[in-house]
């Protein structure tokens, strides 16, 4: 028996305790609340996050979209040599590839809108919190805490409305855009798209307009500047605030430094660097604005106004740079000349004197394109009268000139007249003036007034045989007015219509030596129910005489009696099919040229002559390619048979003849075989002179824009030629001496066969002279075409 060696404690007489329950701690109690709240809180933000992401992202925008995004781009237009002459667009921006995009360009960019750009999935929340503590630092808005993705979102994507929802909307499709796009493709798209102010769009457009350089061509200091835009474009640009643009550019390579992108010294040496600033943007208006005005009026047809300025063509023109040049000089020498024969014509307006400053700050806005050059035409306002022996003082924009005594040009009597003027003009009269030197003094200007600040004129030249257009000038000047005077204005051509009568009369059998009677004729229809009696410009009647002579002397009535002999209809077609596109009345008056025409349709026709009959349809473009380089457009020479080769043989002889000895002789200083016509209309209204060689055909058109007269005597051979001279002895100075065919004698076979006579009866200067025509109102001919031909003797 196993016994416990224990000592046994000794038995209590206390009662013993029951067990007593745990202690509570509160510390643990309040933890577990706090994870419970803090699970529930978490959850509910998830849950609060997953509706609003899925309530967001709702009615998104396709994002994938961006990636085939086209944006705006230019129109360009280039002439014939290559020359950019023009461009059309609602957002001035050419696409660059990454690879010419330079290394600190991309690092400015970076450091002044989103220097975490490569680490960040579109959206950045320490930059939100930089931005934040450093806008309260400055205590302005300063940064801003979006993205470079969140920016390419904003512009293609959604709008720029200020609100949370499109907050939101903008921070989930950045986020699905970084996962969409590499880092590379999403800054690409937003060097390109983004505005620089100026018009430019894109780092390429602002490098050309501030700096006149390609972006890979930029340097530092001007990679810093333009990046210094996004913030406010038009505030900062350098060419409207210099000073904030230095303060933008300090800025941007302040923050490269910070971002450790470039060196304290290096961003010390581009801040210390000194900007010129020169745009690339081409001057077209000077002497081709009127060509690229209307290489856009048949794009707008062809494609819509939208294409035309987003949709990046590439428009390859036939027009010829150097051409207008001399063309613009050829009309501006033209209309000094017709001021020199009639003096100064007037004040334009009269300003108050409260009107005279906001006139004169409006103009700062054309001058800053078209600063004042010498020999350049400028309107002005009086502000100071003639004074003693001190001219008038004239204003424009911020410059002054003084208008000096004999700074009027014109013969004794003109000079006489315009001196008058200088003295009788009166504080905010407007008138045009030429800015004649420049001076150190008070004045900046010595100026004289405008020969003619009313009298236009146009001129059009184009190759015979391809139908190529050359050159298209509609005015004296495309800044003062850009109506289109060459292609818009339809003006009565008087006299030189007279070449399409004699051609339709040559179809139907006539010849050069067809007897045509130059006496009185009346005709029904007149005004009032009168008879219509024609007149010749010197009202001289030399009875029977050749086809021939009568069109070289451009003699009335034998025309109007060819007109009547032939009928209305056949005239009517061949100026359709000539290519006239005005409507040609039908009566006897159009054998006067009472029938409006563009300048550049009766041009055209005339060019139908020497290519023995044929016209060739008008190449303006001659290649339009799209942005990718695709051709869209390519334009070949097209002839077509409008008259027989007969007709057009005959015709290119009858307006050498013209020439040789008609109203046309003026043009024989040309020294090289030469066809054409003059055109002078009722009161001297319009004057023109078309004119051919084999190979091109040259028309020009002098007018006043309200149709007041341009003078007496102001004709076609007076006004219009002398333009057609200066500007054919540059166009041709090169071109070899080409002569019109021979014409066999079998051509002049007809009713009545004899010497062509081209010699003028005898008789005074004025025989020569360009006939003024007298335009019924509507002349409708009526059925008595047997009395028309006994008078004519058929």
């Amino acid at each position: 028996m196993f016994t416990s060696t224990k000592r046994s404690r000794p038995v209590s007489s206390r009662k013993p305790r029951p067990p007593q329950p745990p202690r509570r701690s509160w510390g643990r109690v309040v933890a577990w609340v706090f994870l419970f709240l803090f699970l529930f809180s978490l959850g509910a933000a998830g849950g609060a996050a997953y509706y609003v992401y899925q309530h967001y992202s709702r009615d998104l925008p396709d994002y994938t979209l961006v990636k085939d995004y086209r944006p705006n781009l230019i129109t360009r237009v280039y002439a014939r040599d290559g020359q950019l002459i023009g461009e059309f667009f609602t957002e001035r921006r050419i696409i660059v590839p990454y690879s010419r995009l330079p290394r600190h360009l991309i690092l400015a960019f970076l450091a002044a809108e989103d220097a975490r750009f490569f680490e960040h999935p579109g959206i950045d929340l320490m930059g939100i919190v930089r931005a934040f503590l450093e806008n309260v630092k400055a205590g302005e808005i300063v940064q801003g805490g979006s993205t470079i993705t969140q920016q390419v979102v904003k512009s293609i994507l959604l709008t720029s409305e200020k609100s949370y929802d499109r907050k939101l909307r903008e921070a989930i499709l950045a986020y699905r855009l970084e996962n969409y796009m590499s880092k590379e493709e999403l800054l690409l798209l937003y060097l390109n798209h983004i505005y620089l102010g100026n018009g430019a769009y894109g780092v390429e457009a602002a490098a050309l307009e501030y700096f006149g350089k390609n972006v890979e061509d930029l340097d530092l200091a001007e990679a810093a500047m333009l990046a210094g835009l996004p913030k406010a474009p038009s505030r900062y640009a350098p060419t409207n605030n210099p000073l904030r643009a230095k303060e933008r550019q300090y800025y941007v390579l302040n923050r490269m430094v910070e971002a450790g992108f470039i060196g304290s010294e290096e961003a010390q040496r581009a801040l210390n660097q000194p900007l010129s600033f020169k745009s690339s943007r081409p001057q077209r208006y000077d002497d081709v604005g009127y060509y690229t005005d209307y290489v856009r009026q048949l794009l707008e047809e062809r494609y819509g106004r939208d294409p035309l300025y987003t949709a990046g063509f590439r428009v390859y023109t036939s027009a010829d740079v150097e051409l207008h040049k001399v063309a613009r000089q050829a009309i501006e020498s033209g209309l000094q000349d017709l001021y020199r024969r009639h003096g100064f014509r007037g004040v334009l307006r009269n300003l108050t004197a409260k009107e005279i400053e906001p006139f004169c700050q409006q103009q700062l806005g054309s001058m800053e394109k078209y600063p004042p050059l010498k020999g350049r035409l400028q309107t002005a306002v009086v502000v100071q009268p003639e004074r003693g022996g001190t001219g008038p003082v004239v204003r424009f924009g911020n410059d002054y000139g003084m208008l000096t005594r004999d700074s009027a040009p014109g013969d004794d009597r003109a000079t006489a007249r315009s001196r008058q003027i200088l003295s009788r003009l009166r504080l905010g009269d407007v008138v045009q003036v030429r800015l004649m030197e420049r001076t150190s003094g008070r004045y900046q200007w010595q100026v004289s007034l405008n020969p003619d600040p009313m009298a236009q004129a146009a001129l059009v030249y184009l190759e015979n045989y391809t139908g190529k257009v050359r050159v298209i000038m509609g005015g004296k000047d495309y800044r003062d007015s850009v109506f289109n005077r060459a292609v818009q204005a339809k003006r009565q051509p008087g006299s030189a219509f007279k070449a399409i009568i004699y051609a339709a009369a040559v179809e139907k059998g006539y010849g050069p030596q067809t007897t045509l009677l130059d006496e009185p004729i009346s005709l029904p229809g007149g005004r009032r129910g009168e008879y219509w009696t024609p007149k010749n410009y010197d009202s001289r009647f030399y009875g029977p005489m050749s086809l021939a002579s009568a069109l070289a002397q451009s003699r009335n009535l034998p025309t109007v009696r060819l007109l009547v002999s032939i009928g209305l209809p056949p005239v009517i077609d061949l100026a359709k099919a000539v290519g006239l596109s005005t409507e040609i009345y039908p009566n006897y008056s159009s054998a006067l040229g009472s029938s409006e025409v563009t300048l550049l349709d009766l041009t055209r026709a005339y060019s139908s002559f020497p290519t023995e009959g044929k016209l060739a349809a008008p190449i303006v473009i001659e290649r339009l390619e799209n942005r990718e380089g695709r051709i869209l457009e390519e334009a070949q020479p097209q002839l077509r048979q409008v008259m027989s080769p007969r007709t057009g043989k005959i015709m290119t002889e009858l307006l050498a003849g013209v020439v040789r000895r008609g109203t046309g002789q003026k043009v024989l200083a040309l020294k090289r075989p030469m066809g054409g016509k003059t055109g002078t209309t009722n009161n001297t209204r319009d004057a023109w002179f078309i004119g051919f060689t084999p190979s091109v055909t040259a028309g020009v058109w002098v007018g006043m824009d309200d149709e007041r007269s341009l003078g007496a005597r102001e004709t076609g051979s007076q006004a219009a030629a002398p333009i057609f001279i200066r500007f054919m002895q540059e166009a041709l100075a090169n071109q070899p001496v080409e002569a019109f065919p021979e014409l066999p004698a079998t051509l002049f076979a007809g009713t009545r066969q004899a010497p062509v006579d081209y010699e003028a009866s005898d008789g005074d200067d004025d025989y020569y002279e360009e006939e003024e025509v007298e335009i019924p109102v509507r002349l409708v001919p009526t059925a008595r075409g047997n009395f028309f031909q006994r008078d004519l003797g058929e």
